[in-house]
């Protein structure tokens, strides 16, 4: 798993540019985007989850398991 976080309220395709070139490389099963955006979306395979939906699907056992 590849987790990113970023403190911005909109990721855009360039905010994703490093985290996709690790995962082209490393190929982890899950990518994600930890931000203060308002819902959770899928961007170019790359999971952007805020970071309130992150830390409780951590707690949930959901990220790592």
């Amino acid at each position: 798993m590849a987790v990113e976080a970023k403190g911005t309220a909109r990721v855009e395709g360039r905010d994703l540019r490093a985290l996709k070139a690790f995962a082209s490389e490393v190929r982890p099963r899950r990518a994600v985007v930890v931000c203060l955006e308002g819902a959770s979306r899928v961007r170019e395979g790359i999971e952007i989850l805020p970071w309130r939906d992150f830390l409780g699907r951590l707690w949930a056992g959901e990220i790592i398991r």
